[in-house]
């Protein structure tokens, strides 16, 4: 169930991790008593009934800040209409690269001709370094390209996927395992709460963990499927 929380409000219950809330409104202890374990602010919800908790919490007048919930704020990636191709001169110490959930890092280079120049839709999203230097992140206008921040860049060229591959969660004997991908910091922000760090990307050690991590990723129009 979905707490029905004003915008702006602050949150009297607010989840940090899943079933983990900090208290942020004392008059609320009476409601969650044989719901969980409290530890000072904390309070981890060890009862089944989430959904029934947090619906009297809501009756009762108190705003409640779930994962759910900030996944739903999440923005979700703008609709783009490519235009014409336009060519643009690359020096060989550029390297561009767009984004490709196929490729090992999420970006996947594009070689420049042999008289060093790239042909691009006007509104490609694309990433360029210089060498081994930082990432820059562009858009490919009628005159050259736009420099765009990274989260601004990174969700538009989410949105510019022509058919987004569907991504497996590989089984561990720790939970689930979603690959690290290219994501704007209010998703990372949102994943941190769900998965923990693994080599190979994000570990999401349990069903909730598992179902939520699908629903960001989902926001950015990607499917996910499981490798059995």
């Amino acid at each position: 169930m979905a707490s029905r929380r004003r915008p702006g409000a602050p949150a009297d219950f607010e989840e940090i991790r899943p079933n983990l809330f900090l208290i942020h409104n004392p008059a609320l202890g009476p409601v969650l008593r044989g719901e969980g374990e409290r530890a000072g602010f904390h309070f981890h919800l060890t009862s089944w009934r989430r959904a029934g908790l947090l619906g009297r919490l809501a009756s009762r007048g108190f705003v409640t800040l779930t994962i759910p919930d900030r996944i739903a704020a999440l923005p979700a990636p703008p609709s783009t209409q490519l235009g014409p191709l336009r060519r643009l001169a690359i020096s060989a110490k550029q390297l561009l690269s767009v984004l490709d959930l196929a490729a090992p890092n999420g970006w996947r280079n594009l070689p420049a001709t042999p008289d060093g120049a790239l042909e691009l839709p006007e509104g490609q999203i694309v990433r360029r370094r210089h060498g081994r230097g930082p990432a820059e992140y562009l858009r490919i206008t009628a005159t050259g390209w736009q420099a765009l921040p990274a989260d601004e860049a990174i969700l538009a060229a989410y949105g510019q996927l022509p058919d987004p591959p569907t991504l497996r969660l590989a089984p561990t004997a720790e939970g689930w395992i979603l690959p690290d991908l290219p994501l704007p910091e209010a998703y990372r922000k949102v994943l941190d709460m769900i998965a923990q760090p693994h080599p190979a990307g994000w570990l999401l050690a349990g069903k909730l963990e598992r179902e939520w991590g699908e629903m960001v990723v989902a926001k950015l129009g990607v499917k996910v499927g499981a490798v059995q």
